[in-house]
């Protein structure tokens, strides 16, 4: 009482200082400060007048109760020795001298300093989080918190956070109340059970083990003579994660059985999903009721303490009492507060076996990985990385990822709206030589990595090997405009090239034949010799005529024994009797299959461009026509569309 009421008395001595000394301000911010300094007054006046006793221990769970509610608050007999109000951000706005003495805080400066700055960072963002989140306040908030003191180490102290309200019931600030570890020896066993397991926890150490280690504390430091905690998920039997036992009990000869026959009970299951505190087992249970502990052992008590862990898994912690005297109520208030430790260090050691799973994963999966900083610096990657590499990891790091795609993020950030930092993954395919010397094509995606701030801070690249899909797709888009017996393009794409190769002649104003070529004799080659022969034969006029031409210029296969050559940037006409004149001495030598010598006769019809016709279509049946012109003189000779230049 005598604490709040100098809190009083500081607030009024704030006020009239502030009022003195509030020259530089606007009026505005000098009646929002005044309006916010004398809503405090009057909601401390309050609790003053109304509750005498602002840590009442009248609130302790009753030893004679069968329940005490995990939800309301249980407060600790000594009061709280540190004392300070802070605004909803965490603006310190009035405090007692203990925090000058504690924290270094500089009195002085109250209203410029942040109790953000006398907190371990995470424990910071978790509270205010609580604090500032919900859309009803709670009406307490308890956690064990760290202080970091000006110049001293670092200290952890149970923490009693109240709302306090205006008259319009709307949160305007928040009471701190800290208790010295130092003045409340009760509390050391139960900080001590905690304290550096959770960098146990980063330095490898299992959750169950550290569970463990906390009911050997809890056995050894205040005589519990069976101290367990299990863990309930659903659709799935109970698992027993810890157990501590005095040395006076045989667990090996019980304690298995036990288990296995109360891991499946309902009662196990409904303890553990239930929202408080309660004492499981009076001295002398009823017929039928469960045993939660091994029939051999002899307890008058047994307190349960529900752990909330997440949406489809809850737990508990048991405690045994050999003792038939009840549970010391500060000992429960305690237990309720170990409870909530035993969560936050069980969410904790998911997170980091999450963190562990995920470093495993990625460390022994099978497409190359790396992580880069936002300059695409090699920060991080996998043993499929450096394999493909041929290097080791650390002779890698710090050097700039060759493909990263610099251009193509710098396109999408101007893209991209500023004021949302949204980044989205780039997608590229790049070459890269394997260390067998293989080219390999890669599928390449840069996914970046914002930090809680939504900064950007690196960038995660995986390559997926696409090396036999691209190969895969160029064999069945060559196989889509290719003529499967010789390989020459097909009618699809002889189209296509008939297409291009008029858009340039029309560009460039030159000359474009098109010859169509017909063997005069290949049925009989097929009737005497057999199809096997006849493809053969096929397949030697193909490379024939191949070599009778530029490598600019095309020859298709149609069907059957009908090829078509495309001749473009010509000059003159008799450049086109030229290639014909060639391609007939070519195919004059008779094909030799074994002891076989087979003669090849040809028949070609030529139509040009743009005297014949300008339309692809058109051109292709004039020359048609002209072939078998040709034909109709004998074969072995060729025959223009346009008769004059038969003639010359």
């Amino acid at each position: 009482m005598a604490t709040f009421n100098q809190l009083h008395h500081l607030l009024e001595k704030s006020l009239r200082d502030f009022q003195a000394e509030s020259s530089d301000l606007s009026d505005t911010q000098e009646q929002e400060l005044t309006q916010a300094l004398h809503r405090l007054t009057g909601r401390l006046t309050e609790i003053l007048s109304t509750n005498p006793d602002p840590f009442p221990t009248a609130d302790l769970p009753s030893v004679c109760d069968q329940t005490v509610s995990l939800r309301a608050p249980i407060f600790l007999p000594e009061p709280p020795q540190i004392h300070f109000v802070t605004s909803c951000d965490g603006v310190v706005l009035m405090a007692n001298e203990v925090v000058g003495d504690v924290l270094g805080m500089d009195l002085g400066e109250i209203g410029q300093v942040s109790i953000a700055d006398y907190v371990a960072h995470e424990e910071w963002k978790i509270l205010r989080s609580h604090l500032c989140a919900l859309d009803v306040p709670p009406k307490l908030l308890k956690s064990m918190l760290t202080i970091l003191p000006a110049g001293k180490p670092s200290r952890t102290v149970p923490c009693v956070v109240t709302p306090m309200f205006d008259q319009s019931q709307k949160v305007t600030a928040w009471h701190w109340g800290l208790i010295l570890e130092a003045e409340h020896s009760s509390s050391q066993p139960f900080i001590q059970l905690m304290q550096n397991l959770e960098s146990q926890l980063y330095a490898g150490q299992s959750i169950d083990v550290c569970l463990t280690k906390i009911c050997d504390g809890l056995v050894r430091a205040f005589g519990f003579p069976f101290v367990w905690v299990a863990t309930v998920r659903k659709g799935c039997v109970a698992q027993l994660r810890a157990h501590a036992i005095a040395e006076d009990f045989d667990w090996e000869s019980q304690g298995a059985l036990w288990w296995s026959e109360v891991s499946q009970q309902s009662g196990l299951f409904q303890a553990c999903e239930a929202s408080e505190i309660s004492l499981l087992s009076p001295c002398c249970p009823q017929k039928g009721d469960m045993v939660w502990f091994p029939p051999g052992f002899q307890f008058h008590q047994t307190w349960g303490v529900p752990l909330s862990l997440q949406e489809n898994c809850c737990g508990m912690l048991v405690v045994c009492s050999e003792s038939p005297q009840p549970v010391d109520p500060t000992v429960l208030g305690w237990l309720q507060a170990l409870g909530y430790e035993i969560e936050r260090l069980m969410a904790r050691g998911r997170q980091l076996d999450q963190w562990r799973l995920q470093s495993v994963a990625m460390g022994s999966v099978f497409d190359p990985i790396c992580v880069t900083d936002t300059q695409g610096r090699l920060e991080w990657m996998n043993e499929a990385y450096a394999a493909l590499q041929g290097s080791s990891t650390q002779s890698m790091l710090g050097f700039p990822l060759s493909s990263f795609p610099h251009a193509e993020l710098q396109v999408r950030r101007s893209l991209s709206d500023p004021s949302t930092q949204e980044f989205s993954c780039v997608k590229t395919e790049v070459l890269q030589t394997g260390s067998n010397g293989q080219s390999l094509v890669f599928e390449q995606v840069v996914t970046p990595l914002p930090n809680e701030e939504e900064d950007l801070t690196h960038f995660v690249v995986i390559l997926h090997d696409v090396t036999a899909r691209k190969a895969q797709e160029l064999m069945m888009k060559h196989q889509a405009y290719h003529d499967p017996l010789t390989d020459l393009p097909n009618r699809i794409m002889f189209e296509d090239r008939l297409e291009q190769a008029l858009a340039q002649a029309r560009r460039n104003g030159t000359l474009l034949a098109l010859f169509f070529l017909d063997l005069d004799n290949f049925k009989t080659i097929n009737d005497y010799h057999g199809h096997q022969t006849g493809d053969r034969v096929l397949r030697i006029v193909a490379e024939r005529l191949t070599t009778c031409v530029r490598s600019t210029d095309t020859v298709a296969r149609l069907c059957g024994d009908e090829f078509t050559v495309i001749l473009q940037g010509l000059e003159h006409v008799q450049d086109i009797r030229q290639v014909a004149l060639k391609i007939l001495e070519c195919l004059i030598p008779p094909i030799r299959l074994g002891k076989e010598k087979i003669p090849i006769q040809i028949s070609i019809g030529i139509s040009v461009y743009p005297k014949d016709s300008t339309d692809p279509h058109r051109l292709l049946e004039i020359a048609d026509q002209a072939m078998y012109r040709a034909k109709e003189c004998g074969g072995q000779c060729w025959n223009f569309a346009t008769s004059e230049w038969n003639d010359e």
